[in-house]
């Protein structure tokens, strides 16, 4: 282990040239490569150019003392886990609590003894290194782990976007609808961010929550008759009312995992985009009649995202919407069906939504 830290790089700060001479030759002895400067500034120019293993650092110096040099290493990120020995004459207790209070791990008082630095500066070394080596290990440790979650979490995901997937083959005839609505809802989210809308609730992992969640919106659909969802003509009201129980029971479903797991963000959020992605900003939409942002953001924006693929796709009862016809609806719709504040996002997209649309289509 003593071989380990042989030939570490010391930097030593002392105004006299003969305690420098002294280090250098006591340095040498011990198997260690010296740098000696004769001030904090040499010092601080030094370790910045190229950072020493260990410093060895007097306290009174002209200028800048050594406190305020060592203050100076631990305010620097690429400095400040480098280990400090103090070395002066100053015996006092306070000086020396002075010293560690400003950084130092360790107080050797002049005179010195030879094998007394060696052994300290030795120790310091070993610290340091094994100090390095755990960081090491736990940044390997947490790759690994983020790793396997990762892995866990996209079996997951795989498997609730086959199940959403099989509720969709049921009524829809594109093929892809929960893919295009996972893609406008992204990047419907992310336009607001850079425009500044709700920048605040918008962030990296709300985005990345709201791509997989989108998937979910209509896993309700698995509880819904074939004669109603595949029905060719218009429903009546009764047919109606049945159709519209898929939000709340693909939210209940989801809520019973929710409680199994409250503390995740996902299923909180799928629970929100199944229920509430038909509310419309007036209050007139269901199952709730919510208004406004009593309406859960995530909703709000696959509500868009939704009504756009959905007008724009041949369904049993009717053929396809134009996408000029379905943006003219939806700017129509501001403030009555959509928040206006998706739809002015939404507006800014168009171009981007066509060709997403077109590439999209079904394989």
């Amino acid at each position: 282990m003593e071989d380990d830290v042989r030939g570490g790089c010391i930097l030593i700060v002392d105004d006299s040239t003969e305690n420098l001479r002294l280090l250098v030759s006591v340095l040498k002895r011990g198997g260690f490569t010296p740098r000696p400067v004769t001030s904090g500034r040499l010092a601080i120019e030094a370790a910045v150019a190229d950072p020493p293993d260990l410093v060895l650092l007097d306290i009174q110096m002209p200028e800048m003392s050594g406190l305020d040099v060592c203050r100076w290493f631990k305010r620097d990120e690429r400095l400040r886990s480098i280990p400090v020995i103090f070395l002066s004459g100053l015996k006092g207790t306070d000086d020396k609590v002075e010293a560690f209070r400003a950084g130092g791990v360790d107080y050797v008082s002049k005179p010195f003894q030879e094998l007394e630095v060696l052994a300290r500066i030795r120790t310091h070394l070993r610290l340091r290194q094994l100090q390095v080596e755990l960081a090491s290990h736990n940044a390997q440790l947490e790759r690994r782990v983020a790793e396997q979650v990762k892995a866990v979490t996209a079996s997951q995901l795989a498997t609730i976007f086959a199940l959403a997937k099989l509720a969709e083959a049921r009524d829809d005839d594109t093929g892809r609808h929960i893919e295009r609505v996972q893609t406008f809802s992204k990047v419907l989210a992310e336009r607001m961010r850079e425009t500044g809308l709700d920048e605040a609730q918008l962030t990296t992992a709300f985005i990345d929550n709201l791509y997989q969640t989108a998937s979910l919106h209509d896993i309700g659909k698995v509880g819904t008759k074939d004669a109603i969802l595949l029905k060719p003509g218009k429903l009546t009201a009764e047919e109606f009312a049945e159709m519209k129980k898929h939000c709340t029971l693909g939210a209940d479903t989801l809520a019973v995992v929710l409680e199994r797991h409250p503390d995740n963000q996902f299923l909180r959020m799928g629970v929100d985009v199944a229920r509430s992605h038909h509310e419309k900003w007036d209050g007139s939409g269901y199952p709730d009649g919510r208004k406004g942002t009593a309406i859960p953001l995530a909703a709000r924006i696959v509500a868009l995202a939704d009504f756009y693929d959905a007008l724009t796709s041949n369904r049993c009862y009717r053929p396809a919407f134009s996408h000029e016809d379905t943006c003219r609806m939806i700017e129509e719709g501001s403030g009555t069906h959509f928040d206006p504040d998706v739809v002015a996002a939404f507006r800014t997209l168009d171009g981007q939504f066509r060709r997403i649309r077109k590439e999209m289509q079904v394989r």
